[in-house]
C-alpha cells in the first residue's frame, strides 16, 4: 500500500503533537548550563555563518536549535508542522525566546526565495517527506554564499521487520508503520553518499560531512547515535555581489 503525501505528514504530525509535551527531557534535549549544552552550542556554532545572519531552522521542534542560534546573535525563524512542538518552544523564556515561530512545512517552507542567510535542522532528515524536494527549496531560500547546515545520524542496524499486530501497540510503531517507513527515504540512511548527492543535484557547493563526535549518544534519527553535520553552500553568482 502507497500512502499519499499528505496522509504521510498527517501521521507524522500527530506522533510529534502527542510527544510534545514530554519531548523536553534530558534524553532528547540538553540543558543550558551543561557540558553537553556548551557542546551543541558549539557545534551549532560551528555549522552557521557569522552573526547576525537570517537563520531558518526547519522542523524546529521545541526550539531546541533556534534558540542556540538565537544565543549565537542570529536572528531565527523556526517553523514546524507539529502545534504541539510549537506550543512548547513558544513558552521558553529569556533573550533567546525572541526568536520567531510559524507553522510551516521542513519540505516546502514557506517564505520567498532569498530570504534566509542559512538553514538548518537537527533530527529531522529521517522523518522528512522527500528529502530531495526538501534540499531544492532551501537552495531556493538561500542568499548567494548562503549556507544549508543539516544535523543527521546513519543508521547502525537494519530497520525492523514488519511487527505482528499484537506488537504493534506503541505510538511510535503505529506511526512509522511499513507504509510511513516507505515514504521516508532517509528514515534509515546508512552510507552519506545519498545524501550528499541530492543537496549537489539541489544545486549545492562545497558539501562536506563530518562526525560531531562530541555530541554522540545524542542523535534521535532511529538506530543512530552519533551525529553527523552536512554542509553546503549556495554558489555566488559571477558578476554579482554576494548576498
Amino acid at each position: 500500500m502507497i500512502m499519499a503525501d499528505d496522509a504521510v505528514q498527517k501521521l507524522i504530525t500527530s506522533f510529534w503533537n502527542q510527544v510534545a509535551p514530554g519531548y523536553d527531557e534530558p534524553a532528547n534535549v540538553a540543558a543550558p548550563g551543561t557540558a553537553a549544552y556548551a557542546d551543541w552550542r558549539e557545534a551549532i556554532g560551528s555549522v552557521l555563518p557569522g552573526s547576525p545572519a537570517e537563520v531558518l531552522d526547519v522542523g524546529t521542534g521545541t526550539g531546541f536549535v533556534a534558540r542556540i542560534a538565537a544565543e549565537l546573535g542570529h536572528r531565527v525563524t523556526g517553523i514546524d508542522l507539529s502545534e504541539g512542538m510549537l506550543a512548547r518552544a513558544r513558552a521558553a523564556t529569556g533573550a533567546e525566546a525572541s526568536v520567531a515561530y510559524r507553522v510551516g512545512d521542513a519540505v516546502a517552507p514557506p517564505f520567498p526565495a532569498t530570504s534566509f542567510d542559512a538553514v538548518i535542522s537537527r533530527s529531522v532528515l529521517w522523518t522528512l517527506r522527500k528529502p530531495g524536494q526538501a534540499f531544492r527549496n532551501w537552495f531556493t531560500l538561500l542568499r548567494q554564499a548562503g549556507q544549508v547546515a543539516v544535523i543527521y545520524g546513519l543508521a547502525d542496524r537494519p530497520p525492523p521487520q514488519s511487527a505482528a499486530p499484537e506488537q504493534r501497540a506503541g505510538l511510535f510503531q503505529r506511526t512509522y508503520t511499513d507504509e510511513t517507513r516507505a515514504a521516508l527515504t532517509a528514515m534509515y540512511l546508512d552510507d552519506h553518499g545519498p545524501l550528499i548527492e541530492l543537496a549537489e543535484a539541489a544545486g549545492f557547493a562545497d558539501v562536506t560531512v563530518r562526525p560531531l563526535t562530541r555530541l554522540t549518544g545524542w542523535e534521535n534519527s532511529p538506530g543512530s547515535a552519533l551525529p553527523y553535520a552536512l554542509v553546503g553552500y549556495r554558489p555566488v553568482e559571477p558578476g554579482t555581489a554576494r548576498g
